[in-house]
């Protein structure tokens, strides 16, 4: 089975959830600075193994979110297309990837971005932020692994997508899991979890469990991304 370690289109090369750390800059003028040169040895040393340097992760804020990307599809509109198990290539630099959450199609194509966040300071503090400047400032690896996946679909703008349930879904989301002698070792906890123990909103209070947010995609930001790819890709290994 292929999991995001294992694809092939993402070993060694960059991908949209870690660009983020090729946008940075050094102390020294023109310099760009110690992330970028860790993301870029990190890249080479998958290109030597032929494997993925991360291993499985069984933190469970990954696993809620990565759990509750379909049902909040679900509750999305007909315009969106769930594209999550798909990886993507650049069209022209061949060392850029993405596996965007979903694409939406209209008379501007969209990309989403689907965040389930597993504390509810991490909610609220999210949906402080009204556009891409502003997610840009609080949590700039989720602007840019949305302008990436924005890059490589043809997308001309973006949307962050935030959600938690509301307290009287749980019960649903748990039976969700498939029930205890069917479930994947890894979900176990969500199905056998009380109400304090899941992310949740109170029903009938200040917030609402989905929020879409739009993010504008600067020509500027998307040029700025661009070089910092090929200038990174000058530095991989044959």
């Amino acid at each position: 089975m292929e999991t995001i370690l294992n694809n092939k289109l993402r070993v060694g090369n960059f991908t949209s959830s870690e660009i983020h750390r090729l946008t940075g800059n050094g102390k020294a003028a023109g310099s760009f600075g110690k992330a970028f040169e860790t993301y870029v040895q990190e890249k080479n040393f998958e290109r030597k193994l032929g494997l993925s340097l991360g291993t499985e992760s069984n933190a469970r804020p990954l696993i809620w979110g990565n759990f509750l990307e379909r049902r909040v599809f679900e509750m999305l509109g007909s315009e969106y297309e769930l594209t999550s198990q798909v990886t993507k290539m650049h069209p022209t630099i061949d060392c850029w990837a993405g596996s965007a959450d979903c694409i939406k199609h209209g008379s501007v194509m969209v990309l989403p971005d689907i965040k389930a966040p597993y504390t509810r300071k991490s909610f609220c503090e999210l949906l402080e932020c009204k556009n891409g400047e502003d997610l840009k400032n609080y949590a700039p690896e989720y602007y840019w692994q949305i302008l990436s996946n924005a890059i490589i679909n043809n997308c001309e703008a973006g949307e962050l997508i935030v959600y938690m349930p509301y307290q009287s879904e749980l019960n649903e989301i748990r039976e969700a899991t498939g029930g205890i002698d069917t479930l994947q070792k890894n979900l176990i906890w969500i199905n056998s979890a009380e109400d304090e123990e899941l992310p949740h909103l109170p029903d009938g209070g200040f917030y609402k469990n989905l929020n879409i947010i739009p993010i504008e995609i600067p020509t500027i930001d998307k040029e700025f991304l661009s070089d910092r790819v090929l200038a990174a890709q000058k530095l991989f290994i044959p």
